[in-house]
């Protein structure tokens, strides 16, 4: 790797400990995954669904968006305010409408 490729510790061959640190820090910040952006029609099929489950007592599946990874949750759910409540087999579990990234 050379300078030009972004990271200019990389490049040098002699770290110090303290710049150690501050590259670990940047691979943790790149690993980060981003939030999905999702379209007006995604956000209006999930709505649907959503609705449909709490209206019949239906069993959703919601993926759930976390820095780390993807959370499925498969249970009944119940809307307060702008948090999802979905009721599984291991409990109860509040989870932000803003985090949800899809209800199948």
């Amino acid at each position: 790797m050379n300078i030009r490729d972004g990271n200019i510790f990389e490049a040098m061959r002699l770290v110090l400990p303290e710049h150690r640190e501050l590259m670990a820090q940047i691979q943790r910040e790149r690993a980060k995954r981003k939030r999905p952006v999702l379209t007006e029609e995604r956000l209006e099929e999930m709505q649907y669904a959503l609705s449909e489950a709490v209206r019949e007592g239906r069993a959703v599946r919601v993926t759930v968006f976390t820095p780390e990874r993807d959370v499925v949750l498969v249970g009944h759910v119940t809307v307060r305010g702008r948090e999802l409540r979905v009721s599984t087999a291991g409990g109860e579990r509040a989870v932000r409408l803003d985090d949800v990234t899809a209800i199948e």
